[in-house]
């Protein structure tokens, strides 16, 4: 998956090289169905933007957590919010790449295009059973 990358123009900028393309060309060389995760999160991330992407990272002030004295600023991993969001992603690939998986899916999922991500302001998970976190 994409880091929390961007160039001046608000793109998101491909930090792992040629690992992407080279697990694509494997998958199509072995003929193994592929969850394109780096296109879908790349997706997501450019449609939250440079900004509204901190919520799907570990981004929280400091004092969120007890005994967390600074912000945190991690573009590697995922907040709650992120991970179900590329959870869906995860849940898209199934739908269409893995046949023999969708039979462990419920029936009336809904669609997920992760150019059209959820809001984060309708997302009720608290980031911890002992924290409440509103902005």
């Amino acid at each position: 998956m994409y880091r929390r990358r961007f160039d001046k123009n608000g793109i998101i900028i491909n930090t792992h090289g040629d690992y992407p393309e080279a697990m694509r060309q494997t998958g199509k060389e072995e003929n193994v169905p592929l969850i394109d995760l780096f296109k879908m999160s790349g997706d997501l991330f450019e449609s939250l933007g440079v900004e509204g992407s901190k919520k799907a990272f570990v981004h929280y002030p400091a004092e969120t957590f007890p005994g967390q004295s600074e912000a945190l600023k991690d573009d590697s991993h995922f907040s709650n919010y992120g991970a179900f969001e590329l959870a869906k992603c995860v849940v898209e690939g199934i739908k269409a790449n893995l046949v023999g998986l969708n039979k462990y899916l419920l029936n009336d999922l809904p669609p997920f295009d992760p150019k059209h991500p959820d809001s984060f302001d309708s997302w009720d998970l608290p980031v911890s059973p002992t924290i409440s976190f509103t902005e």
